[in-house]
């Protein structure tokens, strides 16, 4: 066979192969031990810009633990630390160079004082009222907008994190399931505020991936499913492995490119790459 012909074959067949590959297997990265102590559910993981460190929370109460951890999992912050606020989701902001959260319930906004060393030591109310859909809701941070956002039923909606207030034009429904080769059939509708059993009900991630921006975790296929912020198709899946532990409330996480989920029997967020 003609060289040239070969070699355009092959072009041909990588070139139609790859977009068909679209299920990717996480393997585990690391482990954070939280301390000893109470509550049974994660909360969020965030990282802080200053000192590079994973700050991970238990949800529930407001003296459950926080502690952070570096980039192999070894917890660097004392032992005894607490939220000091009854938190749900949590990043750092830039701008104000410090941790921010959101709150159970309408218990609001807060800002987190630390010292030097990354500790904090008190929360300041920063916005009040219920700013996200639901009181569980968990909160994430995309830096370059500055807005967080937050899961409602199959859709997310964006709130911005200087005001607090929904930016309405900035609402993306996720066809749960479909893919462009796959589309939602012609004129379905799709019941946006549905809660969607088989997913984490309290959490999407922002990634910041072209095309695949935000993620939901679909508890009964052990997957992390990947949608475009655009059409609003998904366009991955990511397998985890057959021993991770998945809840459809909380205890699901993203930030610096790792997937966290948080496993009660061994009272430990589980990063995954």
């Amino acid at each position: 066979m003609n060289r040239l012909l070969l070699s355009a074959i092959v072009i041909l067949f990588c070139s139609t192969a790859l977009p068909a590959q679209t299920t990717k297997q996480l393997r585990k990265a690391f482990e954070m031990k939280m301390p000893a102590g109470q509550g049974a559910n994660g909360g969020t993981v965030a990282i802080n810009l200053k000192n590079r460190y994973y700050y991970a929370t238990i949800a529930g109460n407001k003296t459950y633990s926080l502690a952070y951890f570096n980039a192999v999992g070894e917890m660097m912050s004392p032992p005894d630390l607490s939220l000091l606020a009854d938190i749900r989701g949590m990043w750092y902001n830039p701008i104000l160079k410090t941790m921010q959260a959101n709150t159970f319930g309408t218990s609001g906004w807060v800002n987190y004082v630390l010292d030097e060393s990354g500790v904090p030591y008190d929360v300041k109310p920063f916005l009040s009222g219920q700013l996200q859909p639901f009181p569980n809701s968990v909160a994430q941070y995309n830096q370059r907008e500055n807005v967080v956002y937050f899961l409602k039923g199959s859709t997310v909606v964006t709130y911005e994190v200087a005001t607090g207030k929904e930016v309405k034009e900035k609402t993306y429904l996720l066809k749960t399931g479909y893919t462009k080769k796959a589309p939602p059939p012609a004129g379905m509708l799709i019941d946006s505020a549905k809660v969607l059993p088989q997913y984490n009900s309290t959490t999407v991630i922002y990634t910041g991936i072209s095309n695949a921006e935000f993620g939901l975790l679909n508890v009964q296929t052990n997957e992390i499913e990947l949608y475009s912020r655009a059409d609003g198709l998904m366009g991955q899946k990511l397998k985890l492995p057959a021993d991770a532990r998945t809840n459809d409330k909380m205890n699901f996480s993203f930030c610096n490119n790792v997937y966290f989920l948080y496993d009660v029997s061994k009272r430990a967020w589980i990063g995954y790459r």
